[in-house]
């Protein structure tokens, strides 16, 4: 399935775009304070340039400038459009939600990024908003998009994955995806890494973790590229944007 696809596809238009709580504002324990349950925070010192924002609770957008403290996306094809809820009728929701953070904190894990799941008050975080339609969020795909952001221009970046994104390895899969995208990572060939369908023919292998690769070749041929760019570290890159 092409990433760009549903996804990564649906991440562009234009300029190039491209996807707990139990929904009454709560916290999870070990997630919102960006603390993975399984390691001692006190001895591994987390990443403060940038946090994952994962909202599982709804969200209205607007087309924009991607802002994710304005809550605006440059993908949008219509000015206004809302996600629902995550699953909102699924009566699993809450253990699909935890093993969604879970899985993207352990993807994560060797940076280590903070990942929450209610907004930051200050400072720079990517939103990632699950839940709906491609109709109802205004994306040219079904499945997930973002905005490519050669470069990483823009740190507050505002991406979408849709409620018919399943099991849940994909739907980690796609975050880590759609989040690399916005640093200005482009398609790749190989099916085991994270940018695999983000706008190209790669299939994306999602019955395990995806990788993020150092280094790996670009996919030249995709329909979303970085001028001038043939090769990505997509460590360093994470590393850059979330780290230092």
């Amino acid at each position: 399935m092409r990433l760009g696809l549903a996804l990564a596809a649906a991440l562009f238009g234009g300029a190039c775009s491209v996807q707990i709580t139990d929904g009454s504002g709560s916290r999870l324990a070990g997630v919102d304070g960006g603390v993975d349950p399984t390691s001692d925070a006190t001895i591994t010192p987390r990443c403060a340039s940038r946090t994952v924002y994962l909202n599982f609770d709804g969200q209205t957008l607007q087309k924009g400038p991607s802002d994710a403290t304005l809550n605006q996306a440059s993908w949008m094809q219509i000015a206004t459009g809302t996600a629902p809820r995550y699953l909102s009728s699924n009566t699993n929701r809450m253990a699909v939600i935890q093993n969604v953070v879970a899985g993207v904190q352990s993807q994560l894990s060797s940076f280590p990024v903070t990942v929450v799941t209610t907004r930051p008050p200050s400072g720079s975080y990517v939103m990632i908003v699950f839940g709906g339609t491609q109709q109802q969020v205004g994306s040219l795909y079904g499945g997930a998009v973002n905005q490519l952001d050669c470069g990483d221009q823009r740190p507050n970046d505002v991406a979408w994955i849709g409620d018919g994104v399943t099991p849940v390895q994909r739907v980690v899969n796609f975050t880590v995806g759609a989040i690399g995208f916005g640093l200005g990572l482009t398609a790749t060939q190989d099916p085991n890494d994270c940018m695999c369908g983000w706008d190209n023919v790669c299939t994306s292998n999602n019955t395990a973790a995806c990788n993020l690769t150092s280094p790996i070749n670009r996919d030249l041929t995709a329909n979303q590229t970085c001028a001038g760019l043939s090769v990505q570290d997509e460590v360093a890159t994470f590393r850059k944007a979330f780290c230092e």
